[in-house]
């Protein structure tokens, strides 16, 4: 019986609180045929020391300068022979089954994606995972589909205006749909995954979902993680990555729901930026107006700020809510 590799490619950037366990997790997968890459994005701690003492005939190291997680990525990809990709990142975790539940629903076919659940976790819940769930609204988003484009509109928020992500460590991914999507984008320094694999479901034929396994997402603290920068270059990197998404997708099919979904994303990056980078949002909102506007709200805080939302308008609520955040400091 043939068994696929898979190869695990891990970018590491000073990571070094959590490579550990992050490895563990990945050499303890009971699929057997596998090959782990890890690619030091020229750390400053001891993320590669602790890296080199797992070298061995299945686990590679290599390190490069400091180019970004897309282009350790990239490396990884450049280095692996593996029939099937699973991008992890150096501080995520993957249950035991992950790689195995999910190939016994998608080696036998075709260009066919495969995603499970994710399950958030704080530090202190390391030890104790098994007594976790996933978040009941994102579980909804976790389906089989066989028309890859209506479930990227679906993620979207194109159904009843709700919309999710699925993290990069949910996805296996076939070598042959990644070698059509093509590699990572290294001028994207934030939602690099969202533009990946949106060429990557774009290119495949289905997507097949394993419910009975997870993979799991660190929660840093609040400014410590790359997604939850909140910077000038981050900012810019997201209206990018929206853009090339609506460029894609109109490649794929010309649908007018397509305007409607980037919008929704727009307004969730308007909201972010508004009012402290006035200039990007200025041109955010010229691209929403360009998409056909959209009612869409996101949510920006608590009870009262929602109240004055609803009464003043969301930028009288983010102004007022941006000014409070600076005297609080």
């Amino acid at each position: 019986m043939h068994l696929p590799l898979v190869s695990i490619i891990i970018p590491v950037f000073n990571a070094e609180k959590y490579l550990e366990a992050t490895l563990r997790s990945v050499i303890g997968q009971t699929w057997p045929n596998k090959e782990i890459i890890l690619v030091d994005d020229g750390s400053t701690d001891s993320s590669l020391l602790i890296a080199k003492t797992f070298e061995c005939s299945f686990i590679k190291v290599y390190s490069q300068i400091n180019s970004g997680a897309s282009a350790a990525r990239n490396k990884g990809m450049a280095e692996a022979k593996g029939e099937f990709l699973q991008f992890l990142d150096a501080d995520d975790l993957l249950a035991p089954d992950k790689i195995s539940r999910q190939l016994s629903l998608v080696c036998h076919h075709q260009d066919t994606l495969a995603i499970c659940p994710v399950i958030h976790f704080n530090n202190d819940q390391e030890h104790s995972l098994t007594s976790l769930y996933p978040n009941a609204y994102e579980l909804g988003f976790y389906t089989d589909s066989k028309q890859p484009f209506e479930f990227l509109l679906r993620l979207y928020g194109v159904k009843n205006n709700e919309g999710s992500m699925i993290p990069v460590h949910s996805w296996l991914t076939p070598t042959s749909v990644v070698k059509k999507a093509g590699f990572w984008n290294e001028e994207l320094s934030l939602n690099d995954d969202g533009e990946f694999f949106s060429r990557v479901v774009i290119n495949s034929l289905a997507i097949i979902n394993a419910p009975d396994t997870f993979c799991y997402y660190r929660k840093a603290p609040l400014g410590a993680s790359l997604s939850s920068r909140k910077d000038y270059n981050a900012f810019k990197s997201q209206i990018k990555s929206i853009s090339l998404i609506q460029k894609q997708l109109k490649n794929y099919l010309q649908d007018d729901r397509i305007n409607l979904v980037i919008s929704r994303m727009m307004m969730e990056l308007l909201v972010q930026v508004y009012p402290q980078y006035k200039k990007l949002a200025h041109d955010i909102a010229q691209s929403i107006n360009e998409a056909g506007g959209t009612k869409h709200r996101p949510i920006i805080g608590g009870k009262l700020i929602e109240l004055i939302k609803t009464i003043f308008g969301w930028k009288c609520a983010k102004t007022i809510q941006h000014y409070y955040r600076q005297i609080k400091k």
